[in-house]
Order: structure tokens, then C-alpha cells, then sequence
């Protein structure tokens, strides 16, 4: 979904202090740009995933009023405090972006058409054509939502489309259901319809499972719509390499939950998303899922982000203040979480929390400063 300025109505609860043992989460060091174009942008779409050495690679699109009129993406990459970036020929809104060895995956829409695309940067920088998933992705296209993951230089992603009666495509008043394609198994799968709810389904999270892909992960909401939140829970669903899903509940307490993201390491799910104006995080290492609410607030309409490095667990998200908004992140070392603000004390625009990419167990937060740039900032 496009992120643009514009009033973020959140429940804003009290900021709590979190506990600081020996090995709290370090101070945040000066901001390092990623992206610095020489206009002031107020939409933009951001994604990232890390390689197995810990490096990101993500695409941005960084759009509005008299700035980048193309709506042109750019790729990037790095870790800690080295970053690149580079311009690419796809003109569009970022929805998702997955990594393997064979290079960076994209899943955007393209501007030109109102096309929902999968197109990959390869290992050697070479940009390719990519291919065509759907044409439904409504009269936004900048509202898009989805994920992909990668492996073996195949991909699997999933999004939603609106759907009227029948089956047929719908228009923004209309119903939201999921649908997936992928390559994963050698042979292109188009596009599928996995919901038939009647309740509309959205902001899916994919995560595979490390070692042999399946079973592949999925987390979405269902409930509310973009026109009325109304009561949204939390799904969890199983897939195969069929292209099948076995789902049930995974978060249903309060009314709004909301933007869910979702990792696996090893045989643990890792989870984080917004519920009624808090940061909740959960797992199932101990068998069944536990959660961890977090005191400093977070705002409902912008997605956490979650990320495992060295037995370490790290969620970034958007806090409010008093008069802005800040990138939070706490970090969890064994069964405690300490967290510290990740955007410089002097920060004097809007700071919105794009990913996180830790490295070596240390934390590194990926700020969008809107109206000024993209940038990374790394725990000491």
C-alpha cells in the first residue's frame, strides 16, 4: 500500500519505558542516505530483503506533486554504514521484494498500465523484462498489496485484488480476496484465487521455510475494509507445493489488527503487526504461539517489520510523539526486549519506519524522512 502525507489516525496509548538489562539494544548512530532525491516527495513505497550474508536489497519509488513525475524505482543495497543506489528502467509502485542467489525479485506495479509485474535484478546487475500476473489491481495502482519469496531462481507471490459478485473483478467498493502465482516447482502457475471469503482479505505476509521452502507461510487480515476498519483479525495459513493452503486464526483479541509481517528461521514463525495502536510480536518456538505487546505506541497504518540475526529478534515500527512520528526499535536477546527511538533526536520531519536489516546480531533501521530521503542508521 503507497505511504503518502497525509493525517494517520492512530490510538495513541502511553509510552511505556522498556527494562534495560546488560544487553540492551545499543544507541543509533548518524543517519547514512540511501536515496536523496532533489525534490520533496510525499508518496513512496519502500521493501527490502537480506541475502545470507546479511545484506539488503530492496527498490523504492520515492513520487509526488513535481517530484519524480515518472514514478521511476530505485534499487539499493548495503548493510550497516555502506549503501548504494541505483536507477532502474521499472516505473511504478514497489509492492514487495524477495532475494536468492540469482538475484533481487520485484513485485510492483507498473505505472504505465496498471499492471501487477514480477521482474528481478540478477547477480550481475542485469535488469530483466519480467512478466505479467494481473491486470486487476484496480484504478490505484499504488494501493497494491502482496508479498513474494525466492528460491532457486523461482518465486512465489501472493496479493490481493478486489472481487465483485461472481467471481469477477471488482472496483474499490468491492470485496478484497487473495491470489497467488509462482514458478517455485520449475513450471509457471498464473494467477489463482486462494480466498472466497466475504469478508475482505488483505496485507498478505509470505516467509518460506529455510530449509526446502515448504511448508511456505502466510499471514493476512480479514475482516473491516478500506472503506470501514470494523473488527480485523489476524490469519495464519500453510501452503504446499500444489499451491493449496490450510489456514485458522492466529490473532483475534482487540478490534484492529492490522499490517502483519512475518519471518521463519529453522522451525520457528516469527511474527509482528499492529493491534489497536500497539506493536505486538509473537512465536511459536515454545510449540504455540506467545505474543509480547509492546509499550511505545505504534501507529496503526503503517507496517512493523521483523528480523532474526544471531539468536536475535529485531522489530522496527512507527511510534508517535507528541507532535511527530519516529522510528522505534527494540531488539530481544534471549527472553528480553529492550528498545530505543532509531531517528536522530533532531529530526524536524516525519520519520517512518521502512525495515529493518540487522547484521551480526546488531540492529539497522531503513527511516524514510519524508519529503527529504531514504536512510539507514546502525546500532553502535
Amino acid at each position: 500500500m503507497v505511504r503518502r502525507l497525509l493525517p494517520l489516525v492512530a490510538a495513541l496509548l502511553f509510552v511505556g519505558v522498556l527494562a534495560t538489562p546488560a544487553r540492551a539494544i545499543g544507541s543509533f548512530g548518524p543517519p547514512v542516505s540511501i536515496d536523496d532525491p532533489p525534490c520533496a516527495f510525499d508518496g513512496f513505497n519502500v521493501d527490502l530483503a537480506r541475502d545470507t550474508g546479511e545484506v539488503a536489497h530492496g527498490f523504492a519509488d520515492l513520487w509526488g506533486s513535481n517530484c519524480n513525475t515518472g514514478v521511476q524505482i530505485d534499487y539499493f543495497q548495503g548493510s550497516g554504514t555502506a549503501w548504494t543506489r541505483e536507477a532502474t528502467p521499472y516505473h511504478g509502485f514497489v509492492v514487495a521484494v524477495a532475494w536468492d542467489p540469482t538475484g533481487t525479485y520485484l513485485l510492483y506495479v507498473d505505472i504505465a498500465r496498471l499492471e501487477l509485474r514480477i521482474t528481478k535484478r540478477l547477480a550481475n546487475g542485469t535488469y530483466t523484462g519480467g512478466r505479467l500476473l494481473s491486470t486487476h489491481v484496480g484504478p490505484d495502482g499504488s494501493l497494491a498489496e502482496g508479498d513474494v519469496v525466492a528460491a532457486g531462481g523461482q518465486w512465489w507471490a501472493v496479493w490481493r485484488e478486489h472481487v465483485a459478485s461472481g467471481g469477477r473483478p471488482g472496483d474499490e467498493f468491492d470485496q478484497t480476496d487473495l491470489f497467488q502465482a509462482y514458478t517455485v516447482g520449475g513450471a509457471l502457475h498464473a494467477r489463482q484465487r486462494i480466498t472466497t471469503n466475504p469478508q475482505w482479505d488483505s496485507a498478505p505476509t509470505l516467509a518460506r521455510t529455510p530449509a526446502g521452502t515448504f511448508p511456505l507461510t502466510l499471514v493476512w487480515a480479514r475482516g473491516g475494509s478500506d472503506l470501514d476498519p470494523g473488527q480485523t483479525d489476524l490469519r495464519r495459513a500453510l501452503g504446499n507445493a500444489g499451491g493449496t493452503w490450510s489456514s485458522g486464526s492466529l490473532a483475534t483479541l482487540g478490534v484492529l489488527n492490522f499490517w502483519p509481517d512475518v519471518q521463519v528461521e529453522g522451525t520457528t514463525t516469527y511474527v509482528t503487526w499492529n493491534r489497536d495502536g500497539r506493536t505486538v510480536a509473537a512465536d511459536n518456538r515454545g510449540g504455540s504461539f506467545a505474543s509480547h505487546t509492546f509499550n511505545t505506541p505504534g501507529i496503526q497504518s503503517a507496517r512493523p517489520r521483523i528480523a532474526i540475526s544471531s539468536g536475535s529478534v529485531t522489530v522496527g515500527w512507527t511510534a508517535p510523539t507528541s507532535t511527530s512520528f519516529r522510528a522505534f526499535v527494540a531488539k530481544r536477546v534471549g527472553s528480553t526486549w529492550t528498545g530505543t527511538s532509531a531517528s536522530p533526536a533532531s529530526a524536524t520531519r516525519l520519520q517512518l519506519l521502512q525495515g529493518v536489516a540487522p547484521k551480526g546480531g546488531k540492529a539497522t533501521a531503513v527511516i524514510l524522512s519524508i519529503g527529504s530521503r531514504l536512510y539507514a542508521t546502525d546500532e553502535a
